[in-house]
């Protein structure tokens, strides 16, 4: 058998090179993950996906991380706010549709496997990497809400992946950087972490995604991506799921400062793992493919198991095929549901003032910050909220820090602070505000006539600021907007999907 069909490989650009043209004719991997550096528009990805398939063959499995929020690689087809925007609102029949409203613009485009939802159970405030992107605390809270997307994703032809198992909600590291520990037994993970996933498999999702996590109570040795007591006895014996398993991405550090590449995939597929996910130049994935070429002459790899494998890869690109027509990638409605979602996720924390076309507001916020641990893309997080104030004709004063030295905005936005109505210190951060940050927002707290803190991003920020606070789940554009019509008169619904208390909550 082509043991390439098991591989799933990532590309350099937006075009392919001529290394990677025939690296996808002459060993016909099993699957791509696009990246934001495949993306130029939807005309594009449309074209460069069947170019992929022209080459790999029409099974080919093209899959992306279309979670929403501030994990989007595709802008211009219909994509949600975060998971926890969603939880926000909990209204799961909204969650539905627009994960189908995600499903039909990927599909239009030829993708027909979505790296969503995340059912993660996000219990730890201090959790680096999941946070905004879980639906909540609670995992009965998070289960509805992941069925409800899975849901919606394949009525419209998408595979849905839930991830990452057994749960990478209860940790304090990011597995980009670290290897995280998970100090739990099975029946532990049984309470919190695997309702989610259990609720998932029982609507029948198509496919789980691993964690690079060591679950010490499981297997001390191996994070679960690698170990067959996580993969085979927990999710294969255990909750039965017989579809298809894919890895997280093993370029992370908790996978590659322990093994290089080739022995990550191995041991992924020897755990019982379906389709290792590797992020490299095609040299890499030419080693990976003659690894496991070698381990399975060797016998260290098992030719059933290994069939099983792509027989289920085989019915998933079977169950799921691509109808490409980007002319339907937006459908009538989308993008009101989409601001509908965006403005039915806001949740406020104590009273918000009212603006009106006479306000005068000074907008304090980060410049530029990093995307994710995994990328080195920086975004303006507050530059959106002051241009959907503006659109709304407030008069906004835009003060901006340096995330490594706050302090250099104090003096100006202490003297801008005397003459505006309102005072919106805006935190933009993904992981906690930094000791910096917060003593700078609370002491402009002090100083201003009238203080609001708008979390953009992470939303346990609000325990690190003086209240009121008015919290979005999310920074992009439609988040903004819905921000920007809150403050000035529009109801805001949505319920904290998990604890929030502000620092004056907990100073009292």
């Amino acid at each position: 058998m082509n043991l390439s069909r098991l591989l799933m490989i990532d590309l350099s650009g937006p075009s392919l090179t001529n290394d990677e043209r025939a690296f996808l004719s002459e060993r016909r991997p099993g699957g791509v993950c696009l990246f934001g550096r495949n993306v130029t528009d939807r005309t594009q990805v449309a074209e460069y996906v069947a170019e992929l398939r022209s080459l790999a063959g029409p099974e080919l499995i093209v899959a992306v991380d279309q979670e929403g929020g501030g994990v989007v690689r595709i802008l211009d087809i219909p994509y949600p706010p975060g998971a926890m925007a969603l939880g926000a609102a909990d209204d799961p029949v909204l969650t539905q549709a627009v994960a189908a409203a995600t499903g039909r613009g990927l599909r239009a485009l030829g993708i027909n496997v979505d790296f969503a939802p995340v059912a993660d159970v996000n219990s730890n405030p201090a959790n680096p990497v999941i946070a905004d992107r879980s639906f909540g605390a609670d995992p009965q809270h998070v289960a509805r809400h992941v069925v409800a997307f899975v849901r919606g994703l394949q009525a419209e032809g998408v595979a849905a992946t839930v991830k990452h198992f057994p749960g990478h909600g209860d940790v304090a590291v990011d597995s980009h950087l670290e290897l995280p520990m998970l100090d739990k037994t099975a029946e532990m993970l049984e309470l919190l972490e695997l309702p989610p996933f259990r609720a998932a498999l029982s609507a029948g999702v198509a496919a789980v995604m691993s964690a690079h996590i060591v679950l010490s109570k499981l297997d001390a040795h191996y994070p679960a991506t690698l170990s067959s007591t996580v993969i085979g006895g927990l999710l294969r014996d255990r909750l039965a799921f017989d579809g298809v398993v894919f890895t997280d991405s093993l370029d992370m550090k908790a996978i590659a400062d322990r093994w290089d590449p080739t022995a990550a995939a191995i041991g992924a597929v020897a755990a019982g793992v379906d389709m290792p996910v590797h992020v490299g130049p095609i040299r890499q994935h030419e080693e990976i493919a003659l690894g496991l070429e070698q381990a399975l002459a060797e016998g260290r790899l098992e030719l059933a198991s290994l069939e099983a494998s792509s027989t289920r890869l085989t019915h998933l690109a079977q169950a799921f095929r691509p109808a490409p027509d980007v002319e339907s990638a937006w459908r009538e409605g989308d993008e009101g549901l989409l601001r509908e979602a965006a403005q039915r996720a806001l949740v406020s924390l104590g009273h918000l003032p009212r603006l009106s076309g006479n306000s005068q507001v000074l907008l304090v916020t980060a410049g530029a910050v990093r995307q994710g641990a995994a990328t080195q893309t920086t975004v303006r997080p507050g530059a959106a909220l002051a241009t959907a104030l503006r659109e709304r004709g407030v008069g906004v004063e835009v003060v901006e820090y340096d995330p490594k030295d706050p302090w250099t905005a104090e003096t100006i936005a202490r003297a801008a602070a005397e003459t505006c109505d309102l005072l919106l210190f805006a935190s933009t951060s993904r992981i906690a505000l930094s000791h910096g940050e917060c003593e700078l927002g609370r002491a402009l707290a002090v100083a201003a006539r009238s203080f609001l803190h708008v979390a953009l991003w992470n939303p346990y920020a609000v325990a690190e600021l003086p209240g009121p606070a008015l919290v979005t789940f999310g920074w992009r554009e439609r988040s903004a907007r819905a921000a920007a019509a809150a403050l000035t008169g529009q109801a805001v619904t949505g319920l904290p999907p998990l604890p929030l208390r502000t620092f004056d909550d907990l100073e009292r």
